[in-house]
């Protein structure tokens, strides 16, 4: 368990920093979600204080990433939703009050499966553009 751990950290950290606009936003997902389960699965608090600083500092980089211009504002508007809900669950860590990181993280994933139900294109628009 330990050496998967260290094995996802190792990876998590070093991914190449991408500059500029260019993001690779499908893999800062998917390691936001990895980040996300690591908090959410810590042994305590403290614990879950680097993967929540991680989680941040991805949300941060899918906030430079390029979205469609119909979507890009709602995107964004949810990121910022995900940095304050970040910003709560690093509090509830600091104070050590394990109910309200879960509950934080909670709704971080809530947000998570909210938007990503944006991001699903429908069949004529496809077809149609």
């Amino acid at each position: 368990m330990l050496n998967r751990f260290l094995f996802c950290l190792l990876l998590v950290l070093s991914l190449p920093v991408v500059a500029g606009n260019s993001v690779d936003l499908e893999t800062t997902m998917k390691n936001m979600g990895l980040a996300l389960k690591q908090a959410r699965e810590a042994a305590s608090p403290q614990a879950a204080k680097p993967f929540i600083g991680e989680l941040t500092k991805l949300t941060e980089q899918a906030k430079t990433a390029r979205f469609p211009e119909d979507k890009a504002q709602t995107y964004l508007e949810g990121l910022d939703k995900v940095l304050l809900t970040l910003q709560r669950a690093r509090i509830a860590a600091d104070a050590g009050d394990e109910q309200q990181l879960q509950q934080a993280l909670t709704e971080v994933d809530k947000l998570r499966r909210h938007y990503h139900k944006q991001r699903k294109v429908s069949f004529w628009q496809l077809l149609f553009g």
